[in-house]
């Protein structure tokens, strides 16, 4: 897998290289996760592709020879990294395009903003090998979408268009080609770069937490992370940069309090 850091945008960048998701690429995309994470110069973490396709699924030579301990290890890998994903307090981008199928399917799901092209295709094509998705996929579709339209996705194994997945909220905005999605996401990532990452942060682990507790919960949740965005510089200079018209400098990062949390 190729990675890129972008000093100017803050992002850390690991590009799929349009084929099959195998063990070994896996582990290389968490390895590169658990080094940059942390890191107080990567803001934004993307997932992109410099090929026609994004990916094309599992790698189905090699499940083939897995047994059952092997494929229960592989399936935990791949959870592994959707984990890393949510439990972030960083944003994660997804950049689609082509066939999006398969596990990569399951990690754009897993991702905070999905942005994608005309052309992009999704589905699960597991059953038809008789296996099922196994990165978080049928869990996180249902938690995103209705659970029929899932079963669908999982029991068919048939393509859907770009344009079902927008309507059903998965994917934010929709492009002409990747030209134009990159235009697009400079200017978002630049944006984002200027708001306060802590409070991004916040937010995105209260929206995580909430959807899976009851509402008097998640209320409550979303009360204590208001109070402690209230305890932070950031929120400070924020409204005081509001008061004196000007552009606020935030400076609060989650690099900082993690190890409190």
């Amino acid at each position: 897998m190729k990675t890129y850091y972008d000093d100017e945008l803050k992002t850390f960048t690991i590009y799929f290289d349009g084929g099959f998701l195998n063990k070994g690429k896996i582990k290389s995309i968490i390895e590169s996760l658990k080094s940059n994470l942390f890191k107080k110069d990567v803001n934004l973490i993307v997932f992109d592709s410099d090929h026609d396709d994004f990916c094309l699924g599992h790698d189905i030579v090699e499940l083939s020879n897995m047994d059952v301990t092997e494929s229960k290890m592989y399936a935990m890998l791949g959870q592994e990294l959707i984990k890393i994903i949510k439990d972030s307090k960083k944003i994660f981008i997804s950049k689609l395009s082509g066939k999006v199928f398969g596990p990569a399917f399951e990690i754009a799901l897993a991702t905070d903003i999905v942005l994608a092209t005309e052309d992009t295709k999704f589905a699960f094509p597991e059953t038809e090998f008789g296996f099922l998705p196994a990165f978080g996929g049928t869990v996180l579709a249902s938690r995103k979408v209705h659970e029929n339209f899932v079963k669908f996705m999982t029991v068919t194994n048939e393509i859907v268009e770009v344009g079902e997945l927008y309507c059903r909220g998965i994917v934010a905005r929709i492009f002409k080609d990747k030209i134009e999605l990159d235009d697009y996401a400079i200017k978002m990532m630049k944006n984002i770069n200027e708001k306060s990452l802590f409070a991004i942060g916040l937010a995105k682990e209260t929206i995580n937490n909430g959807i899976e507790i009851d509402l008097d919960k998640a209320l409550l949740l979303e009360q204590n992370a208001f109070a402690v965005a209230f305890s932070s510089y950031d929120k400070k200079e924020g409204m005081t940069a509001f008061v004196e018209k000007r552009k606020p400098l935030f400076k609060n990062r989650w690099e900082d309090f993690d190890e409190f949390f």
